[in-house]
């Protein structure tokens, strides 16, 4: 199984015996072979870990430093075998000044010793410029400088210390051009709420960096005569964290998570370091990734979170629609209302846009079209609905328009083919158009972002619209919104809100059986969830076929079989692909997150590409 661009990191945090670097370097050595048995790549220590951090003025004698380099020769020999990448940090004595450095090495040779510019003591030298230079070890030169970059074929890294992430001239952000991961060095006292700040930063500029961030601090061990130290590890990618612990007590920790290194990449492409400052190692391919994955990567996981998320993106849809109907002077929002999933979000949005223009809900109209397939249930809920909002509605049945439609251009009306259901659209939207334009109003586009990324739309008909307020929004994310609605408002909208939401979601274009929808939408191209996860982690994320179906087949197998996933994923990419011509003349629309399919300010794609290399590769 190849590793779809996964490194597997660790940030370890050992017991620590202060002062004792043997005892250290034992630890040290046993923690890097358990690190490795469960197959990580890079093993990241705290900072001056051979000694611990609070060693004070006792770094000024010559003999700590010695005894240390000397643990470090023993633990470099002791892990010969090793082939994970290891960064331990230590003092070290160069040409009679002594630095607080980080020394990475793998399979018993030492890559580098990256020094600290910025030494939070008057112990340790600042070191000045001429670096990088080199340092004798056994006999090796070996690479000594502020700016090293450790280079492999799977993956790159640079070496950090946690003073560096406070610096206001931020050292680090030149540095992070050059590798997917940055591995820090620490030891960060425990003071009241001052370790969240720091976790706070450390996120925030693996975000800014589109990076990943391991970080190990100083434990218990440490000195408590001013400050305990607590041991914290954890690691980011782009800012989530995908593993964290502390340890409080004299437990030894092992924080492992699997970084996807293709996507960061992707986000931000790895620029090429000054030749001299590169160490190069080798690191085997992670054969077994188990990336920690949501299933809805759309929405966050907390209730609270994803409760303030979908208040926000109602708040933008709002305002983007607000705005459009003041610049085009609208008097009202038309919508054609289903009584599904995408119509009902919209009807609310509309109705809270036009009260932030100061208009009421009599502003809005609403229309029911029935036509063959529309059910009893739908239609009920959507007349309710606007009902109990105050709307104003008509009902239009056009069955009697399809029937002389389908005579006109001499189609059998019970064959019902794609002409049969696209026609049905098509009306709809036509009669939308021309009641916005005799009520000197706006045909408000109802079309989620799931929908157009299938092309479960059709041309001309619910394809289009005056503006479109959902075209930000995947299927699985318009459900959390009115779910998330039907929750603040409660009562009788409540429950008509949770009613649609437990409704089948279906076109319902082919003829109803005793009142009933016969179609479901998922039963035709699958689950709204899978299709989902595979725009957000192509689109989002950069991942290609194969990398999609091993996701969603991690992600999703409680779920659905392997078969069911591939061949989601097949309807997805030949759908994906051949439908672009659709998106290509999308009606504007505001966007809502960081996945846009706006022929304008998303996703820019010729309409006639071949999509068969993407479909070969499952």
């Amino acid at each position: 199984m190849p590793g779809y661009g996964f490194v597997r990191v660790c940030a370890a945090v050992p017991r620590l015996v202060l002062g004792d670097c043997a005892e250290n370097a034992a630890n040290i050595s046993a923690f890097a072979k358990e690190a490795a048995r469960k197959k990580a790549q890079l093993v990241v220590f705290p900072k001056l870990s051979l000694t611990g951090t609070t060693c004070g003025d006792l770094f000024r004698q010559p003999s700590l430093a010695r005894r240390a380099l000397s643990a470090l020769k023993e633990l470099v020999s002791k892990l010969a075998t090793t082939d994970a990448v290891c960064v331990v940090g230590l003092p070290v004595l160069l040409e009679g000044r002594l630095y607080d450095a980080a020394c990475v090495f793998q399979k018993g040779k030492i890559l580098g010793l990256e020094l600290n510019t910025l030494p939070a003591s008057g112990v340790f030298s600042v070191p000045e410029k001429g670096f990088p230079g080199f340092f004798k070890v056994n006999s090796q030169s070996v690479l000594c400088g502020t700016d090293l970059v450790f280079r492999s074929e799977n993956f790159s890294f640079t070496v950090a210390f946690d003073s560096e992430l406070f610096a206001p001239s931020q050292p680090l952000a030149k540095r992070a051009a050059f590798g997917e991961v940055i591995a820090v060095v620490g030891a960060v006292p425990e003071l009241a709420a001052s370790f969240n700040k720091f976790k706070n930063i450390a996120s925030s500029l693996s975000e800014l960096w589109k990076r990943g961030l391991v970080f190990a601090s100083s434990a218990s061990g440490e000195s408590s005569t001013d400050n305990f130290y607590a041991g914290r590890a954890f690691v980011f990618e782009k800012g989530k964290v995908l593993e964290y612990k502390k340890q409080f007590r004299a437990e030894e920790t092992l924080t492992i998570a699997d970084v996807d290194c293709e996507f960061l990449r992707f986000e931000r492409p790895l620029e090429v370091p000054p030749g001299e400052n590169v160490a190069a190692f080798s690191v085997s391919e992670l054969k077994d990734p188990e990336p920690k994955l949501a299933l809805n990567p759309f929405l966050p996981e907390d209730k609270d979170e994803r409760a303030a998320r979908c208040e926000e993106i109602f708040s933008i849809q709002c305002g983007g629609l607000a705005r459009r109907m003041a610049h085009t002077r609208s008097k009202r929002a038309i919508i054609g209302v289903s009584g599904g999933l995408d119509s009902t979000l919209a009807l609310l949005v509309a109705r809270e846009a036009q009260g932030l223009r100061g208009l009421g809900p009599e502003s809005i109209l609403g229309i029911t079209m029935p036509c063959f397939g529309t059910s009893g249930r739908t239609k009920s809920n959507a007349c309710a609905l606007m009902e109990e909002l105050g709307i104003e509605y008509r009902t239009i049945d056009i069955k009697g328009s399809l029937e002389r439609h389908f005579k006109d251009i001499s189609h059998p009306a019970d064959l019902h083919d794609a002409a049969y259901e696209n026609a049905q659209a098509r009306e709809r939207t036509q009669i939308l158009m021309d009641v916005a334009n005799s009520e000197g109003g706006l045909a408000v586009g109802t079309g989620d972002l799931s929908e157009a990324a299938l092309g479960w739309a059709t041309y001309g008909g619910d394809q289009m619209a005056m503006y479109n307020v959902n075209c930000g929004l995947p299927k699985t994310l318009v459900r959390a919104a009115v779910a998330w609605y039907a929750e603040k408002v409660g009562g009788k909208i409540g429950a008509i809100l949770s009613d649609i939401i437990d409704t089948p979601i279906s076109p319902e274009l082919l003829p109803a059986v005793k009142g009933k929808a016969t179609q479901k939408t998922e039963d035709s191209v699958g689950p709204y969830e899978l299709h989902d996860f595979f725009i957000y982690h192509m689109l989002r994320r950069g991942a290609s076929p194969e990398k999609l179906l091993f996701l969603a087949e991690r992600t999703f197998s409680k779920r659905y079989g392997k078969e069911k996933i591939k061949e989601c994923l097949r309807i997805f990419l030949s759908r994906f692909f051949s439908q672009q011509f659709k998106r290509s003349c999308s009606p504007d629309g505001v966007g809502t997150g960081s996945v846009s399919l706006s022929p304008r300010a998303g996703l820019r794609m010729p309409s006639d590409i071949s999509f068969a290399p993407w479909l070969d590769k499952l």
